[in-house]
């Protein structure tokens, strides 16, 4: 089992390490398996997040249950407004 302290460090460095900086991502444990929550910005990060959670925590199931952006917008970005 895997104590809250050591998740919450898991989630600190996930924000602080340049292949995984994202902020929004939290972390829970139910039974032997890790369950990997929130937002991230791309594919590319959610397969850091990922690789980085299964090195952290040896021997548990990691479950993805990550919400990547680029998945979730229907339009390309806007070119930038005028501001008046």
């Amino acid at each position: 089992m895997t104590d809250t302290y050591h998740l919450k460090d898991i989630e600190r460095r996930l924000g602080e390490e340049v292949d995984t900086a994202e902020l929004g991502v939290q972390l829970s444990e139910h039974g032997r398996r890790i369950y990997v929550h929130g937002a991230v910005a791309s594919e590319g990060t959610r397969r850091s997040i990922l690789r980085r959670v299964e090195e952290l925590c040896p021997g548990r199931e990691v479950v993805d249950e990550l919400t990547c952006a680029e998945e979730t917008l229907s339009d390309p970005p806007r070119s930038s407004e005028v501001l008046r």
